[in-house]
């Protein structure tokens, strides 16, 4: 296991000397791709990968956040295009993979906004075809493309998301595995249930990883679950360490979405407590 935060970023090579002094200081080897990757030329994402890798850090993901379900056709291949350039040049830079969410057919265009047509298996036609259009033609060395889980679509338990991955049956193509996305209300008490399911279903198919926490907000009304800090919610963190560590070595795992770098920060010393804790440990920089 490889972690990592998204507050720590380096956009530019002469910046990997200075980060690589902040990831020592909280026993980190993963970061993402820079944001400017589609921008960069392809020398450029050389460069920048094996400057990376000579300092022992592992790139871990690129992201494209937008609508990919968008009914503005233009606007649908314009984003295709997008993922498949971030694909081809995290390929070069070594980066491992980039992430999407699947969309919506919401009209308000919102990535993560519900809609019913989200759940059928019309959604499921409509996406793989979208997953094998954009792989299309596509020569992966190094990096895929991969699906986070969300609640507002069917990729979302670990049976629909095996199912999925099957029928695309594309070997470019896997999943990004945020297992706070795939707490369902049946599984909110019994994470250690879900957690074994998903890996005994998805260990083969997961690239990287996100690390957070879920926690109910019992002060709303209605139902409503809150992200919260590691130790500070209802996942079985012993158990999900334990299955991310049967994992390939370097698989990197970031914390995210904290707006506070003192947050993250905590976030990095609980994980490493814990993982003593299950017997494991993540791969500093430099170590085997």
């Amino acid at each position: 296991m490889r972690l990592g935060g998204h507050c720590y970023v380096a956009e530019h090579v002469d910046e990997l000397d200075a980060l690589c002094a902040t990831l020592d200081a909280h026993g980190l080897s993963a970061i993402p791709a820079p944001g400017r990757l589609a921008e960069m030329s392809d020398q450029q994402c050389v460069a920048f990968g094996a400057q990376a890798r000579s300092r022992g850090v592992v790139i871990g993901e690129a992201g494209m956040w937008r609508n990919l379900l968008t009914q503005d056709a233009d606007l649908r291949r314009e984003r295709m295009d997008t993922v498949r350039t971030l694909l081809r040049k995290a390929d070069l830079m070594g980066c491992r993979c980039v992430v999407t969410l699947v969309g919506t057919k919401d009209p308000s265009n919102r990535v993560l906004a519900p809609h019913p047509y989200m759940y059928t298996a019309d959604c499921k036609r409509e996406l793989r075809d979208i997953v094998l259009r954009i792989l299309d033609g596509l020569d992966l060395r190094t990096s895929r493309y991969v699906i986070e889980p969300w609640h507002n679509t069917f990729f979302y338990q670990p049976e629909d998301i095996r199912a999925f991955i099957d029928g695309v049956d594309h070997p470019a193509f896997g999943l990004h595995l945020d297992q706070m996305n795939m707490v369902s209300q049946k599984d909110f008490y019994n994470t250690t249930e879900l957690i074994d399911r998903t890996f005994d279903l998805l260990a083969d198919a997961v690239v990287s990883v996100h690390l957070k926490d879920i926690r109910c907000d019992y002060t709303h009304m209605f139902l409503k679950w809150d992200e919260v800090v590691i130790g500070d919610g209802v996942l079985d963190y012993d158990t999900y360490l334990r299955r991310l560590a049967s994992l390939p070595e370097d698989t990197p795992c970031f914390c995210e979405h904290l707006s506070e770098e003192a947050d993250y920060i905590l976030n990095f010393t609980r994980l490493h407590e814990l993982a003593g804790k299950a017997g494991v440990r993540f791969h500093r920089r430099g170590e085997p």
